[in-house]
C-alpha cells in the first residue's frame, strides 16, 4: 500500500511516516503545504491520502475534495486533534479519521480498513457452521438458520474477550494488550492466571454451542480466525456501500439499513470502552446515509418514510438540528401546525438544557417565515 501525507508540523509527518512504515505502508511522499501536494501528489500513484485537517495554508477538507477531483480512486484518511471534524470527514467520503497523538493500534485498525476495503471482492464466506457476530447494541451469535444461539458466558471477561478477538477481525492481539485491557489494575501474576482461565472458559463456551470458531495462539499472541465468523456490521456497511446512488430502485434497501438492520450502536448496552471509536465512525457512517436518504424521500419521495428517517437522527443525535428542521418542514406542508410548533420547542428546551445555546439562525429563521406565512 501507498500512502501520501500531509501535514503543517514535520515532526507529525516523521511520527507518522515511521508508524506506517512499521505496519508495512510504503510512504511515497511527504508534504507540509498542501498546496505542493496538490501539484505533485497525483504524480505519486498512492493508494491512500492522510490529511491533517487544521493547517494555515489550507485545511484538509478542501485538500481532500481537490486531491479526489484529481485521484478519484484516492481513499482520504483525516488526522485531526479536533473530532467535532468527524461528521464533515465521512461527507467528504473519507474512510476513516484519526485523533491526534495518533496511537499505533489505532492505525493499524485503518489500515486493516482500507486493506479490506481496496481488496478483490470475494464471493460471501459460507462457513459451515454459519457463525454470525451480532453487534449492533448489544453481542449476540447467530446460526446459519439467523437464530440467535444460547452462548452460556461463563464470565463476562470470557465474552468480552470473545467480542474483542472478534473486532480485531483475525489480527494477532498479544497477550500484555489483552492483560492491559481486561485486568489492567491486577498484579501481573494474577492476571496472567485470569487470562489462561478466561481463554479456557471461552473455548469450552464456544464448544458446548457446537460452535466451529477456533481461538489460536501463537508467539505469545492470540486471534480469532477472520474466516470463523462474519460480522453483522461489515455485512451492514458493505450492502450499505453497494446501494448508494441508487435512488428510488435502492431506497427500500436504503430503509431497511438505516431503520431495521441497525437496530443500535456498536455493543453499546455492554459498555466496551474500547469500541468507542468504531462506535463513532459507524454512528457517522449511518448519519451520513440517514441524512442523504431523508433529503431524498422530503423532496422526490414518501414523507412518512422521510418522517420516520429524521425522527430516528433525532433519537440518536438529539443535538443535531438538522433533524428538527426537516421534520418542521414536513409538519408544515402537511399542515400539522402543532407538531411544527413542537419541533421548535423541543430544539430550543434541549439546546438551552444541554449546552446552553439557542436554535441556530437558519432554523430560526425558517420559523419566524412560517409563523409569518
Amino acid at each position: 500500500m501507498r500512502a501520501l501525507l500531509v501535514d503543517d508540523e514535520r515532526l507529525a509527518l516523521q511520527s507518522m511516516e515511521r508508524m506506517l512504515e512499521r505496519i508495512g505502508v510504503t510512504v511515497v511522499a511527504s508534504f507540509t503545504d498542501p498546496r505542493q501536494a496538490l501539484e505533485q501528489g497525483p504524480n505519486y500513484a498512492a493508494d491512500v491520502a492522510f490529511l491533517d485537517i487544521e493547517m494555515p495554508a489550507m485545511d484538509g477538507l478542501e485538500t481532500a475534495v481537490r486531491l479526489q477531483a484529481a485521484c478519484p480512486s484516492l481513499e482520504i484518511v483525516f488526522v485531526t486533534a479536533y473530532d467535532h471534524y468527524a461528521v464533515k470527514a465521512f461527507e467528504l467520503e473519507a474512510i476513516d479519521y484519526v485523533l491526534k497523538p495518533v496511537q499505533p493500534k489505532r492505525l493499524a485498525m485503518t489500515i486493516e480498513r482500507l486493506r479490506r476495503n481496496t481488496a478483490v471482492p470475494a464471493p460471501e464466506p459460507q462457513e459451515e457452521n454459519g457463525v454470525l457476530l451480532c453487534c449492533f447494541r448489544y453481542l449476540s451469535i447467530a446460526g446459519s438458520d439467523g437464530r440467535r444461539l444460547d452462548i452460556h458466558w461463563r464470565t463476562m471477561k470470557s465474552k468480552e474477550l470473545f467480542a474483542y478477538l472478534a473486532h480485531m477481525r483475525g489480527s494477532e492481539v498479544t497477550k500484555d494488550t489483552l492483560l492491559e485491557l481486561l485486568w489492567p489494575e491486577a498484579d501481573l501474576s494474577k492476571a496472567m492466571a485470569n487470562l489462561h482461565t478466561t481463554v479456557y472458559q471461552l473455548r469450552r463456551a464456544l464448544k458446548a454451542a457446537g460452535l466451529a470458531v477456533p481461538i489460536d495462539y501463537n508467539d505469545g499472541a492470540y486471534r480469532l480466525a477472520a474466516e470463523a465468523v462474519q460480522l453483522d456490521v461489515d455485512r451492514w456497511e458493505r450492502e450499505l456501500g453497494q446501494i448508494r446512488n441508487c435512488g428510488a430502485e435502492g431506497m427500500k434497501d436504503h430503509l431497511r439499513l438505516l431503520l431495521q438492520d441497525y437496530r443500535g450502536d456498536y455493543f453499546a448496552q455492554e459498555g466496551y470502552l474500547w469500541a468507542e471509536n468504531e462506535r463513532e465512525r459507524l454512528r457517522i457512517k449511518w448519519l451520513e446515509h440517514a441524512r442523504e436518504a431523508a433529503s431524498y424521500l422530503e423532496s422526490d419521495g414518501d414523507p412518512s418514510e422521510a418522517i420516520r428517517l429524521y425522527q430516528r437522527m433525532q433519537d440518536m443525535f438529539p443535538l443535531l438540528e438538522d433533524s428538527y428542521l426537516g421534520l418542521m418542514r414536513l409538519y408544515a406542508r402537511l399542515g400539522r401546525t402543532s407538531e411544527v410548533h413542537y419541533q421548535y420547542e423541543k430544539l430550543q428546551r434541549t439546546l438551552s438544557e444541554e449546552v446552553g445555546a439557542r436554535p441556530g439562525p437558519d432554523i430560526a429563521s425558517w420559523y419566524e417565515s412560517w409563523l409569518a406565512r
